[in-house]
């Protein structure tokens, strides 16, 4: 089996190590930490406004005087200044917004990772639940070929009738369509599966997918009281309304004086001096507080507060809006997870049941006990059967992953 895997080109793979290879190479992820990244630095970046500012100049000056015979004078100046804001509602509000958005960002990152891993395990289920599908198909097609040649012996033989060939040829076509279904199924999979694990070589799936066995569904009514606080739409439209709260808040307060402090040196000499020691004793020191008055900027000011008194009165719409969205998908899912998991236990007594039918009208039909054509149609009930629960089980663990998305989670009680 190695070797055949290296001839073809084929990587075996468990679930947990497609997961790994996935987060290691996904396009989408990586631009997610990146951008997680920027906006670390943005909060940073905002937090230094705080520090004071150092802008130090040096200047020289010639300046010459008409009928002054001294000629043209000489000036060397040099100034350093510290200022820092003391009481500055824009860059506290720029600091405030800045860390709400690397605060959105970090769940946007956790919903992006979350919905990366659910998209493997989707693929991955997919993939295994084909082959599986396939493998039996086979199965199938093998036993239909040996019914249809019995059948055929026996018809040249006169003890079968001309309908008992055409139903077991209608038998062996019909899991032969399966197969092809099954194919098509195998192949957009196994393509989906690359393509989220960036490469270029067949996944084989080592794990299949396991019934659950008494599964248990929480109340509903404490799924969505929790919903808010685990969801990550909601939790992102939270923090966005509140980014937006605070810039209305910080428009409103722009019309406040900005208190600043300052502290400088500065000299200033006809003559460059490049003793260090000179500069000490002849330094002026200059420091005290300013205050902005934005008298002039009213305008701007009046239309920036009412952009964001608008801006604040979407956000709060649009998380209104998140909110019934993600609770009608919440109660939907749910039931239809109630369902499926119902269909798939009914698919799995089902297929149980018709297999031991199969089995019994087989053994029947060789004692002759059984007629040719209620063989047959006991067969293609069992393949039939087989197909339904198959589609049961894939269907099932998709409704899980959906599930369990809307609840922040990447697993439901127990997965395989």
């Amino acid at each position: 089996m190695l070797m055949l895997m290296l001839c073809l080109q084929i990587d075996s793979l468990s679930l947990d190590q497609a997961l790994a290879r996935g987060l290691n190479v996904s396009p989408a992820y990586q631009e997610s930490k990146v951008t997680l990244d920027k906006s670390r630095i943005a909060f940073f970046q905002s937090l230094c406004t705080l520090l004071p500012t150092v802008s130090t100049t040096g200047s020289y000056t010639m300046s010459e005087y008409p009928n002054v015979p001294t000629g043209p004078t000489e000036r060397y100046s040099t100034n350093m200044n510290f200022s820092m804001p003391l009481f500055d509602l824009d860059v506290l509000g720029s600091i405030l917004v800045s860390g709400l958005t690397w605060k959105s960002n970090r769940i946007q990152h956790r919903s992006d990772l979350t919905n990366l891993i659910l998209q493997i395990k989707s693929a991955y289920y997919g993939l295994a639940n084909a082959r599986e599908l396939l493998r039996y198909s086979d199965i199938a097609i093998h036993r239909s070929d040996e019914n249809l040649t019995l059948i055929k012996t026996k018809f040249e033989l006169g003890a079968a009738s001309r309908l008992d060939l055409l139903q077991a040829e209608v038998l062996y076509l019909q899991t032969r369509q399966v197969k092809a279904r099954t194919k098509t199924q195998e192949i957009t999979a196994q393509e989906q599966l690359k393509s989220l694990l960036g490469q270029t070589r067949d996944v084989y799936p080592m794990d299949t997918l396991a019934v659950p066995r008494n599964l248990t569904f929480p109340p509903l009514d404490s799924l969505v009281e929790n919903l808010d606080r685990v969801n990550y739409n909601l939790r992102l439209a939270r923090e966005i309304e509140r980014a937006a709260k605070i810039n209305l808040v910080t428009a409103y307060l722009a019309f406040v004086p900005r208190v600043s402090g300052f502290y400088g040196f500065s000299t200033s000499s006809e003559s460059l001096h490049t003793d260090l020691g000179w500069y000490p004793d002849n330094t002026t020191k200059n420091w005290g507080i300013s205050v902005s008055f934005p008298i002039f900027e009213i305008k701007d000011l009046v239309f920036k507060w009412l952009n964001a008194r608008k801006d604040y009165q979407l956000k709060k719409l649009s998380r209104q809006q998140t909110v019934l969205e993600t609770v009608k998908a919440l109660r939907t899912t749910y039931y239809g997870l109630q369902e499926s998991y119902e269909n798939l236990q009914l698919s799995q007594r089902s297929y149980e049941a018709a297999t031991e039918a199969a089995n019994i009208a087989q053994e029947q039909y060789r004692l002759g006990a059984l007629s040719l054509i209620n063989w047959l149609k006991v067969e293609g009930d069992m393949y039939t059967s087989k197909t339904a629960y198959s589609l049961a089980l894939s269907e099932f663990f998709v409704q899980q992953l959906n599930f369990s998305y809307l609840l922040g989670e990447t697993t439901f009680n127990k997965e395989p």
